[in-house]
């Protein structure tokens, strides 16, 4: 069995369109269950004349189409309250989902700033630079100790 309410996979866009159509289902069974209500009252209302005036047969039969229309209003009761739960459902994920898209993705930030500096584009050279730095700071502080030692020594 699938859960109708499962939104992995999609953007928030296509979800909320997904929601629409829920949406759109549950007026439409919302319409026809209106329907199905005025055929049991008219039928109903048929078998109760068939009754005031002495037509058994007639009022038999207008009573057996009027627990039809009770069942299928009944069938489309239970159809309105499942579409209604899932969207209530969906309208819950709905948040968590737009929210997600606006994470920002490390990875993804990673990679562009990479390709904006042309370390992407060739890594070695930016371990080379990286070896560079290094080497200067250690030739730097050679220098100053070096730096140190005289200074000592004038003094």
């Amino acid at each position: 069995m699938t859960d109708d309410t499962d939104l992995s996979g999609l953007d928030y866009p296509s979800a909320r369109a997904y929601a629409l159509e829920f949406m759109t289902a549950l007026k439409t069974a919302e319409k026809a269950l209106e329907a199905a209500r005025q055929e049991v009252r008219l039928w109903t209302d048929r078998a109760a004349l068939a009754a005031s005036k002495g037509m058994a047969d007639l009022e038999t039969a207008a009573r057996a189409k009027a627990g039809e229309a009770e069942a299928k209003a009944a069938s489309l009761e239970a159809e309105k309250a499942d579409l209604a739960r899932k969207i209530t459902r969906i309208r819950e994920k709905l948040p968590v989902l737009k929210a997600s898209e606006r994470s920002v993705d490390a990875d993804l930030l990673l990679a562009e700033l990479q390709m904006a500096t042309g370390e992407a584009l060739n890594p070695e050279s930016a371990a080379l630079a990286e070896l560079d730095k290094t080497l200067q700071a250690g030739a730097a502080d050679a220098a100053l100790e070096e730096l140190k030692r005289k200074l000592k020594g004038e003094s």
